[in-house]
C-alpha cells in the first residue's frame, strides 16, 4: 500500500528471541529460559533496509525486550494453573545424611519461605 508520493511501505516483523536468566534467591541455582515471538512494525522501500534497520535496533532494544518480558511472565505466573504445569527429572539424586543442625537449619529455611 502506497501513502501518495512516498516510497516507504509497511512491514510487519515477527521474530523469535529468548531470554535466559537465574535467580538469585537461591544462589543462582534456579534458572528460566523463556522462548517466545515478537512483532514490530517497520517502513521501508524493501525488505533488505527493514532487515538493516532490525540490525541496529536489535542492538539498543535488548535490555527493554527483556524488561517486558519478565514483566510480562511475572503477572502471568501469578495467573498460571498448576495443572497445565511439567515437572521433569533432569538427573539422578545426590543423597547425602544430614547432620541434626542440618536438619535444623532445613526446617528454619522452610519455614520462612512465602
Amino acid at each position: 500500500m502506497r501513502h501518495g508520493d512516498n516510497p516507504f511501505h509497511p512491514y510487519k516483523i515477527q521474530f523469535p528471541y529468548c531470554v535466559k536468566f537465574s535467580l538469585a534467591g537461591d544462589n543462582r541455582n534456579t534458572h528460566i529460559t523463556i522462548h517466545t515471538t515478537s512483532e514490530e512494525i517497520a517502513f521501508a522501500r524493501s525488505k533488505e533496509d527493514v532487515l538493516l534497520e532490525k540490525e541496529l535496533t536489535d542492538e539498543f532494544s535488548k535490555e527493554g525486550y527483556i524488561k517486558h518480558i519478565t514483566n510480562f511472565v511475572g503477572k502471568e505466573l501469578s495467573y498460571s494453573n498448576i495443572e497445565t504445569c511439567e515437572l521433569t527429572y533432569t538427573g539422578t539424586p545426590d543423597i547425602v545424611e544430614m547432620t541434626d543442625e542440618e536438619l535444623e537449619v532445613y526446617r528454619r529455611e522452610i519455614i520462612s519461605l512465602d
